[in-house]
């Protein structure tokens, strides 16, 4: 069974280990070990679990900025997953994740999830660019043609720095990138909790 009584105590073990300072992989071994997680527990865990700190350190940089940038793959690769009940899930820091390691970047569906995102941007009155990776292959049609459809979208060689140094509002779910943007905010959960769609919540659900 993937949720489980001792996936919740491993998650507990391990943002105990977070919390002293251990190093995600270093901990993420030690738990797995004891506890005989499979892969995807693992990747729960990795995914979804944060210290304490860097969870005040991301809800810190939570801003009501209307002008934003939108990590255009990650939002919609995620949105994807959430709609085909594919292991995603509400992390301990607020934010939703899959467990999909970017596995569905060529869906078809990719196009149409960001004309999605724009709309939903314009109902609540977000000034959005979304930025999408030049390496991901079909982008810069997805971008040509989120522009046919006067969405303000472009591709660039690594999409990750440009959201972070674009000193705007980023939306986004990846760690990396909210802990390195300035000011953030939860477009795909405001997106979701609009839509009534109900996630497993870590470690809440867990037992």
């Amino acid at each position: 069974m993937l949720l489980n009584k001792d996936l919740k105590e491993a998650y507990k073990d391990y943002k105990y280990l977070l919390n002293r300072g251990y190093s995600r992989k270093i901990a993420l071994e030690l738990i797995s070990s004891r506890y005989f997680l499979s892969e995807l527990q693992r990747l729960i865990l990795y995914r979804c679990t944060h210290s304490d700190n860097e969870i005040s350190y991301i809800q810190s940089k939570i801003s009501t900025e209307n002008n934003i940038v939108v990590d255009g793959f990650n939002i919609a690769i995620t949105l994807i997953n959430i709609l085909d009940n594919d292991n995603a899930f509400l992390c301990d820091d607020g934010f939703i994740r899959d467990l999909g390691l970017g596995k569905k970047k060529e869906d078809e569906r990719i196009l149409d999830i960001l004309i999605l995102v724009s709309e939903y941007c314009v109902w609540k009155k977000f000034s959005c660019e979304i930025i999408l990776d030049s390496q991901i292959s079909n982008s810069g049609k997805i971008a040509e043609k989120l522009r046919q459809k006067h969405v303000t979208a472009k591709t660039v060689n690594k999409a990750d720095k440009e959201v972070i140094i674009s000193n705007k509002t980023i939306a986004s779910n990846d760690f990396v990138i909210l802990m390195n943007s300035s000011k953030i905010v939860d477009l795909l959960g405001k997106m979701v909790k609009d839509s009534y769609i109900k996630l497993v919540k870590i470690p809440e659900d867990l037992s």
